[in-house]
């Protein structure tokens, strides 16, 4: 073990809550306090803490020598955390597990050679709000100023690697896919730690960052010098490791990092901002509202690269970027629109949503300088706008439109106020679209159309673009940045409802999103209650499955109704409640909170915490959900003429969206009682089960 007994005897830690024993069966005990835990003691990532495993150099470097044929020690170690930590008890990955035996001794042995065996060093330390991990991050204290000082470092192993063609931010390191250059990585990742940690903010000279490639020469990797270094992201090599190795001595005196680490550990972080806190007016010198990591970069990169292309000569490409719910979609999409506009390029905003496009209006409106609000909502009609709206541009009427939620999209934009002429042989929305820009983007998730028109998948974009002779680039999102950074509960949630071939299973709580269950929705509504009066967000969600009535004299008519219990809908479309929202307003304004939203008016937002009604048309039977068309109340959905698949298709996705609306957590109640019994085996955690305290205070953007 890493830890001394002398330092265990001063931290007050017991033998009891070393590596030997699961982090499940002791963290309840934990002792919440200041002071660092006893080097050494692993804590699995997302349960308490932020990292993988942590120590100082001196502990660490008798753990990395290696005996033939067998892994150092430090890498079971690693293994071994990981895997009690993983929720399906998997182990790494091959080229994670080969990183720790043959990347990260390179560090600590350069540490440890320049005598800074006092650094603390945590291993896949994961950034706020996200699932997204650093290799290695160095705590220690600057030799010059004595203020804290850290130290990113993205391990690559790769022997050669070369940058796409055409994208500069995109370089080909072996895999399936194509990867962000890891200098931009770890350039963004210093970059979001100085938006979301206080200490770091304002503070650029507290942080560093490099990636180090050291099986690499410098001629076998000589495109990636091209891309311009910082700070916060420089490149190393085999050819470099002597200047690495002094670049790490003029960051970190010999002095003891546990301090440092444990001061980052604890800093206060700031939330994400929401969608009415960005600014959308692209106004010049406004400072950047998402840091955009991994694949979000790669695809901002490569719209930003297919304009220029497109406006000194090319032809027209087609930017398709796909995600699941929490992938960072909108980010891209808004940060697009702001990078985009301050180049001077024409954009245009558009959805198939209401209620995301007038939030987006009534933002850049209130944004205005004084004097120009009323022509910055007309300005903002245009700006962000329909997808039945861009044929009205005429071919390349823009540079580029941002088709965000693109799953909405139809197959034609036919409604009641289309001229009959033009209803017998309509295009194809998609078609009108892509016409509409000289790059369009379509952002967009497989499992989130809502209706039996939407036909907006990844695969159709592609097909309508092949049909009219355009090249198409397709992007997949990885990262997860709802639910406290959990993409086990993304996934748990498309097996619950088995969409596609995916089959249910247990929830195995991973320390970063709350998964609890309600047995009436008195307590579901009393839960969230209390959330709320502890300064949380939260909002009730439900299936359409009861009727949706105008108001009855000014007054909302409590139309969902479970035994005694009843509450209004959010209030319908066109009509007006005093002491409620519009219902295109229901998510973003406080009101909101005394109604029942649905998908169409959740779709795109989110809250704190969400509480979702799963209504008699999801039930469960025969260990799976089916659905039953006769409980549906949408209106899109009853007409006999509507399949049986697209039905299905659109219930499974309508609950998809609902229960991913939460940042912190979830609670579920199901009208049917078989399905409550079921959920009780799925769902460990009833409502009455007290939330664990926050390792740290929550700031608002």
């Amino acid at each position: 073990m890493l830890l001394s007994a002398a330092h265990g005897a001063a931290m007050g830690y017991a033998a009891t809550f070393a590596l030997a024993f699961p982090a499940s069966s002791r963290a309840d005990r934990l002792p919440q306090q200041d002071m660092p835990p006893p080097h050494g003691m692993c804590v699995l990532l997302g349960k308490f803490l932020s990292y993988l495993l942590r120590g100082p150099v001196s502990a660490l470097v008798q753990e990395i020598t290696q005996q033939p044929g067998c892994r150092r020690p430090l890498t079971d170690r690693l293994v071994e955390a990981y895997t009690k930590g993983h929720k399906r008890k998997k182990e790494p990955g091959k080229s994670l597990i080969d990183t720790w035996d043959n990347s990260l001794p390179v560090v600590i042995n350069a540490l440890d050679g320049l005598g800074l065996s006092q650094v603390e060093v945590l291993i896949e330390f994961g950034l706020p709000h996200t699932n997204a991990e650093v290799d290695v991050l160095l705590a220690g204290v600057h030799p010059a100023s004595g203020a804290p000082s850290y130290v990113l470092i993205e391990l690559k192993q790769q022997r050669q690697a070369a940058v796409h063609p055409e994208r500069s931010v995109a370089v080909d390191l072996g895999y399936d896919e194509w990867k962000l250059h890891p200098v931009r990585q770890v350039q963004q990742y210093c970059q979001y730690l100085m938006q979301h940690k206080a200490m770091l903010r304002g503070k650029p000279e507290r942080i560093a960052g490099a990636a180090l490639m050291h099986n690499a020469h410098d001629a076998d990797v000589s495109g990636l010098f091209a891309l311009p270094t910082s700070d916060h992201g420089k490149l190393f090599t085999q050819d470099r490791l002597e200047p690495f190795r002094k670049w790490l001595g003029a960051l970190l005196a010999p002095l003891s990092g546990g301090e440092a680490a444990q001061a980052l550990i604890d800093s206060a972080e700031y939330a994400p901002p929401k969608i009415t806190e960005v600014d959308v007016t692209a106004r010049v010198g406004e400072q950047q509202c998402f840091r955009l990591l991994d694949e979000q970069e790669i695809a901002h990169q490569e719209v930003h690269e297919a304009v220029r292309r497109v406006r000194s000569g090319g032809t027209k490409e087609v930017i398709i970027v796909r995600g699941g719910p929490g992938s960072g979609k909108s980010a891209i999409a808004l940060e697009l629109r702001r990078t985009l506009a301050a180049a001077g390029w024409d954009v245009i905003h558009a959805t198939g949503a209401k209620a995301l496009t007038l939030t987006l209006r009534d933002t850049y409106a209130r944004q205005a300088p004084r004097g120009t609000k009323n022509r910055a909502k007309q300005e903002a009609v245009r700006l962000f706008t329909y997808f039945n709206q861009l044929r009205k541009l005429g071919e390349n009427g823009c540079d580029v439109v941002i088709c965000d939620e693109a799953h909405r999209i139809r197959r034609h934009s036919v409604d009641r106020y289309t001229p009959k002429a033009e209803r017998e042989n309509p295009r194809a929305q998609t078609d009108e679209i892509i016409d509409a820009a000289r790059v369009p983007v379509f952002l967009l998730d497989d499992w989130q159309s809502l209706r039996p028109g939407e036909v907006g998948t990844a695969e159709y974009l592609k097909q309508r673009a092949e049909a009219l002779g355009y090249k198409h680039t397709l992007i997949d999102l990885n990262g997860m940045y709802r639910a406290q950074g959990s993409a086990y509960y993304r996934d748990w949630v498309l097996r619950l409802l088995s969409v596609g071939v995916l089959t249910p299973q247990a929830w195995v709580p991973d320390g970063r999103m709350h998964v609890q269950l309600a047995e009436t929705p008195e307590e579901m509504e009393d839960f969230l209650r209390a959330r709320e009066a502890a300064g949380d967000t939260a909002r009730m969600v439900a299936g359409f499955c009861w009727p949706w009535s105008k108001p009855d004299g000014g007054s909302p008519v409590p139309d969902v109704r479970i035994g005694a219990w009843h509450r209004p809908w959010n209030v319908k479309a066109g009509y007006a409640v005093e002491g409620a929202p519009d219902a295109d307003f229901w998510a973003t304004d406080p009101r909101g909170a005394g109604q029942i939203g649905c998908v169409y008016t959740a779709q795109t937002f989110e809250f704190d915490w969400v509480g979702v009604v799963i209504g008699p048309d999801l039930v469960w039977r025969e260990n799976r959900f089916i659905v039953d068309r006769a409980a549906t109340r949408d209106p899109e959905l009853r007409p006999r003429s509507i399949t049986e698949d697209d039905v299905d298709r659109c219930v499974r996705n309508a609950y998809h969206v609902l229960l991913t609306r939460g940042v912190k957590g979830v609670v579920i109640y199901a009208t049917d009682d078989d399905t409550r019994d079921a959920l009780r085996g799925h769902v460990i955690k009833p409502v009455s089960h007290a939330l664990p305290k926050p390792m740290r205070k929550i700031l608002k953007s």
